[in-house]
C-alpha cells in the first residue's frame, strides 16, 4: 500500500493530512490568531506577536478534521514550553487510571518490560507507571519540561520523536512493550517520522497507545477551541484505523472518555489479535452521529456563532461589573480572539499559584495571566471559566474559598451561569 504524503511543510495545506484527497470541505475560519504558547513576560513590556491563518477542513473519506496551517514543530514547542500536566489534578488522576489499566490488560512485566512515552512533558504519566511497580520507564520530549521528568528518577532523552531519536532509544535500552503518546500524535507536521520512530522501537507483540481529542466530542460539546495551531488534525477513531493501517499497525482495541472534554484511546499492534468489541461499537456510532456528513459541521459552525451572541449579550449587560477569567489552557487563547469582545471586559486572567504560565500577558493581549491567589484579596462578581472543560472541579472549589456570592460563567457548549 502506498503511503500518502505524511511530512508537511508550513504554510498551507491543501491535501488531507491522511490520505492526501484535496476535495476537502472548510466550514470554519477563526481568522488570524497568535501561537496559544506565545506568551510575553509582563515584566519586558508588550512586543509584537505573530499571527497565523486557523482555518478548519472536514475530510469526508477519512472523517478527519484538520487544521489548513502548518506552523511547524520548532515554533510550537521551544525550549520554553509553557505547559506541564503535573499541576492539574484531574490529569494526575486520569494518568494513573490509565496506567493500571495498560499494566493489566497487557500484562506488563514490571521488572522486565520498557514503557516509552513520546512527548512526555515532566513525566507525570510515566511516574504513575513508576508509583505502580514499572522499573523500566522513558521519556522523549523536545523541551525543557523535560528537566521536571528527570527530578523523578524518570530515564529521558530530549529531542523531538523521529526515527534517529527512536534509535538512539532502542541502542540504549532495548525495544518497549508499550509506547504511550497522551495529547500529542495530533500534534506533529511531522507524521511520518513519528510513525515509523515507533515502529522501529515496539517490539513484536507490543503496543501503541494514542490518546487525543475525539471529534464526536468535540462537535457534540461544541469545542471550537480545541481548534488551535498546535492540533493539526482532529481524529475519529476511523481516520486513526486508516492512518495506522498505511504503516501495517493493527487496531486491537478503542475506549472513548472524558478528558480534554472528551477523547479518543486507540491501541494498535503490529501483531494481529482479536479485536475488543468497543472498536465496532465506536466506529457505528461515529456513523450514526453523523461524522461522515457536510451538513454536521455546517450546524456545528452556526452553533459557534450563537454561542458568541449569548456570550457576547451577557457582558454587553454587565460590562459595569467586575470580571475576571479562569484558568488559561492553550484553549483558552482561541476563545479570547475569537470571542474577542472578552479582551476588552476582563481585567485579569487567574491561573494556579504552581503555574508556569503566571507574570505573562495572554497572547496577542493586554490581560495579564497571574495567582488566582488575587481573586481572594477582591473578589469578583464573575468568573469566566476559559477551561470550561473542567467547569465543576473549579466551581466547587472556588464556590467554598469566595466569601460573597460570586456567579460563575460556562461560555461553551452552552451559555451557563452558575
Amino acid at each position: 500500500m502506498k503511503i500518502p504524503n505524511h511530512t508537511f511543510k508550513t504554510g498551507e495545506v491543501k491535501f488531507c493530512q491522511i490520505c492526501g484527497n484535496k476535495k476537502l470541505f472548510r466550514f470554519l475560519d477563526l481568522d488570524h490568531q497568535p501561537l496559544a504558547d506565545d506568551l510575553s513576560p509582563i515584566k519586558q513590556g508588550h512586543r509584537e506577536v505573530l499571527y497565523y491563518p486557523l482555518s478548519i477542513s472536514f475530510c469526508k473519506k477519512c472523517i478527519l478534521l484538520q487544521n489548513d496551517y502548518i506552523v511547524g514543530d520548532n515554533k510550537l514547542y521551544p525550549k520554553s514550553y509553557h505547559y506541564v500536566p503535573g499541576i492539574t489534578k484531574d490529569v494526575l488522576k486520569n494518568f494513573e487510571s490509565l496506567s493500571k489499566s495498560l499494566i493489566y490488560n497487557y500484562k506488563i512485566n514490571k521488572d522486565k518490560d520498557l514503557i516509552v512515552d513520546l512527548g512526555c512533558n515532566d513525566g507525570s504519566l510515566l511516574n504513575q507507571f513508576k508509583l505502580n511497580g514499572c522499573k523500566k520507564v522513558l521519556g522523549i520530549e523536545p523541551t525543557d519540561t523535560i528537566k521536571l521528568a528527570k527530578k523523578k528518577g524518570i530515564k529521558t532523552i530530549q529531542s523531538f520523536f523521529n526515527k534517529k531519536s527512536a534509535a538512539e532509544a532502542k541502542k540504549k535500552y532495548g525495544r518497549a512493550k508499550l509506547i504511550t503518546t497522551t495529547n500529542v500524535f495530533a500534534h506533529t507536521n511531522n507524521l511520518r517520522e513519528f510513525i515509523m520512530g515507533v515502529k522501529k522501537i515496539i517490539n513484536k507483540n507490543g503496543v501503541f497507545v494514542v490518546e487525543n481529542h475525539y471529534l464526536l466530542d468535540v462537535i457534540k460539546k461544541t469545542q471550537f477551541d480545541t481548534f488551535y495551531h498546535e492540533h493539526l488534525r482532529t481524529y475519529s477513531l476511523t481516520s486513526l484505523i486508516k492512518l495506522m493501517k498505511y504503516y501495517g499497525f493493527n487496531i486491537i482495541d478503542a475506549y472513548t472518555s472524558d478528558r480534554y472534554g472528551g477523547n479518543i484511546q486507540a491501541h494498535f499492534s503490529l501483531t494481529k489479535t482479536n479485536k475488543n468489541l468497543n472498536i465496532n461499537k465506536i466506529l457505528k456510532n461515529e456513523k450514526k452521529q453523523n461524522l461522515h456528513r457536510e451538513k454536521t459541521y455546517i450546524n456545528f459552525s452556526k452553533k459557534i456563532e450563537q454561542a458568541k451572541e449569548n456570550l457576547r449579550k451577557f457582558i454587553e449587560k454587565n460590562k459595569n461589573k467586575y470580571i475576571v477569567a479562569k484558568a488559561f489552557p492553550a484553549r483558552a487563547s482561541i476563545l479570547l480572539h475569537y470571542f474577542n469582545f472578552l479582551k476588552l471586559n476582563v481585567e485579569y486572567i487567574a491561573e494556579q499559584p504552581t503555574s508556569k504560565k503566571l507574570n505573562y500577558y495572554a497572547p496577542g493581549t493586554s490581560l495579564k495571566i497571574i495567582s488566582s491567589e488575587n481573586m481572594k484579596k477582591k473578589e469578583p462578581d464573575f468568573v469566566i471559566v476559559l477551561a470550561w472543560h473542567l467547569f465543576d472541579t473549579i466551581y466547587y472549589k472556588w464556590k467554598k474559598i469566595f466569601k460573597k456570592k460570586v456567579k460563575f460563567i460556562k461560555p461553551l457548549p452552552n451559555l451557563k451561569i452558575k
